[in-house]
């Protein structure tokens, strides 16, 4: 689990600190989009062309050699990061006298009705885990949600079940990846 939370620290760090180096846009540099190539096309409606279509790009060479500064940007970030956890810590420590991860933050009920999952209620149950993941939601906490509001009318015991296990699998192996 710490992996992934790293990951999802770590990870909106650096693109975050490119974006605002490169005058990139900072909405693009969020955990969900980490790691993808944004740029096949630009789809905001003020780069449509005349035509209609929206501008490709296009990559017109690579060397295959990584990029010189790599390893200091990768130590840079990771101390950025460090700092600013620790600054977390301190501030949660000096504000809560109850420590532990915000479970209840999460709710299966937010991603269901999110505009993003309509009609794709199996992906919003997914988001929902990696999400309750992150925030250190137990398994059967997890689980128990997916349960309480189980998306198929089949009663089926073992097909709710199985259901259930496939979503969480798929969820940690997202994680791990």
């Amino acid at each position: 689990m710490g992996k992934f939370c790293a990951y999802l620290g770590v990870g909106p760090l650096a693109a975050q600190t490119l974006a605002s180096r490169y005058n990139a846009d900072p909405s693009a540099a969020d955990w969900r989009r980490f790691g993808r190539l944004p740029g096949f096309t630009n789809c905001k409606p003020k780069y449509r062309k005349p035509d209609g279509h929206f501008p490709f790009v296009r990559l017109k060479s690579h060397s295959g050699q990584q990029y010189r500064m790599a390893e200091d940007f990768v130590d840079e970030i990771t101390r950025l990061y460090q700092e600013r956890e620790q600054e977390r810590e301190a501030k949660r420590n000096s504000l809560s006298p109850r420590r532990g991860r915000r479970i209840s933050a999460v709710s299966l009920e937010q991603f269901r009705t999110s505009s993003k999952y309509q009609d794709r209620p199996a992906a919003a149950d997914i988001a929902f885990c990696i999400a309750a993941f992150a925030n250190g939601m137990t398994e059967d906490r997890i689980e128990r949600a997916l349960e309480d509001d189980y998306l198929s009318r089949d009663p089926s015991p073992s097909t709710k079940a199985a259901y259930i296990r496939r979503t969480m699998d798929k969820a940690r192996r997202w994680i791990e990846r």
